[in-house]
Order: C-alpha cells, then sequence, then structure tokens
C-alpha cells in the first residue's frame, strides 16, 4: 500500500517536473522584450537603405557622406501634392545636408509651390521676391526649379552649385533648370539658369 502511494507520489511529481520544463522553454521568448526584437529588425533594414544611399550620393566628390536618414519635417513643398518626393539629411564629417526632391504633376503646380517656398522659406517667414538680391537665410541654400521639378539643397558647408549640377545631370538625368537661386550663409542671392552643368547669371534686366 505504502509503495503504491510512492509510486504515485513519484508520477505526479515527474508529470510535474515535465510541465513546469514545458511551460520555462514556451515562455522563452517572453524574456526577451518584443520591442527590442522588433527594433533590431528595424536597424537592420535601415543600415541597408543607409548603404544604399550612401553609395548613391559617394558620386559627389568633395563630400564624403557617413550616413543618410530620412528628413520628415513637413514643408511648403510637400502642401502641394507632389507625385514623388525624396526629402533626405545626408550627415558628412562634422556637419549635415538637407537634400529634398519634388516632382508635381505640372508646371502650374511646381511654379506655385517655387513661390511659396520664396514666400517662407524660413522659420519665422522671410519673402523674397523674384531676382532680388538679399541674405534670406543664415545657411548656405540653393533652390534649383525646371518644368515639373523642385529641388532644394541647405547646409552649413559651402554647397558647391557645380558639382551638384553634374551629379543631377548623371544620377537623375537633370539637363537644365529654368531657374536657380544660391545663397552662401553670409552673402545675398543669387540667381541663375543652367544648360548641362553650365550656370547662367539672370539679373532683373534679363527678366
Amino acid at each position: 500500500m505504502i509503495t503504491n502511494k510512492i509510486f504515485l507520489i513519484l508520477i505526479v511529481f515527474l508529470v510535474s517536473c515535465k510541465e513546469n520544463k514545458e511551460n520555462n522553454i514556451k515562455d522563452f521568448g517572453e524574456v526577451v522584450p518584443k520591442s527590442d526584437r522588433v527594433k533590431s529588425k528595424v536597424s537592420s533594414g535601415k543600415l541597408e537603405v543607409d548603404s544604399t544611399r550612401i553609395e548613391f550620393y559617394s558620386k559627389l566628390e568633395t563630400i564624403k557622406i557617413d550616413s543618410v536618414n530620412e528628413f520628415s519635417k513637413s514643408l511648403f513643398p510637400d502642401r502641394f501634392g507632389p507625385l514623388k518626393k525624396t526629402k533626405e539629411i545626408l550627415y558628412f564629417q562634422k556637419d549635415s545636408l538637407q537634400f529634398l526632391e519634388y516632382t508635381y504633376k505640372d508646371t502650374s503646380v511646381s511654379k506655385r509651390a517655387l513661390y511659396n517656398l520664396m514666400d517662407c522659406f524660413e522659420s519665422p517667414c522671410k519673402p523674397f521676391k523674384l531676382y532680388e538680391s538679399i541674405n534670406v537665410s543664415k545657411a548656405n541654400f540653393a533652390i534649383l526649379y525646371c518644368q515639373k521639378s523642385l529641388i532644394v539643397l541647405k547646409s552649413s558647408t559651402e554647397i558647391k552649385l557645380k558639382e551638384w549640377l553634374l551629379f543631377l545631370n548623371k544620377e537623375k538625368g537633370y539637363t537644365s533648370f529654368d531657374l536657380i537661386i544660391s545663397q552662401s550663409k553670409n552673402g545675398k542671392t543669387k540667381w541663375f539658369s543652367s544648360k548641362n552643368t553650365n550656370l547662367i547669371p539672370i539679373t532683373k534686366n534679363d527678366s
């Protein structure tokens, strides 16, 4: 009788151990927080995308890109329903550069986006007129416009327009720009058009 009781106790003990072991294996994944696992996957994907973008911008000879991040802040050109847009921040050495590119359905929309950007380029807004020579920003910037496209470059580092024209020509197929607005952080706005990679100055008298 006693032997049977001991046998039953052993069976219960063994079953209990087995259940605990199974529960431990089942719950092991919960030891690692879910958010960390998701973050790891996102980081891996972001690194892959980032390396692709770094390689793309490596064609710029005077800027050695370290990383590329998405620029999420909403700006005036976003309000005009672009068909396509690229908004990125390029990090290099100890500085960065904003690269914004918008494509619209037609020239009427792209012109509205351009003029609205000129009405409020900085925060707070500091509007400037067509062909006006004025200091608009504390940063270096360039606005490039042609037909359905609008490109904005902005950095505290000098923006070398000819290098960007060559890059945009080779990598994105831009052959000319109807209007280019350029300003160094300590200077005033300068106005150009371009053909291939050649800058053509524009003055009020030319308009």
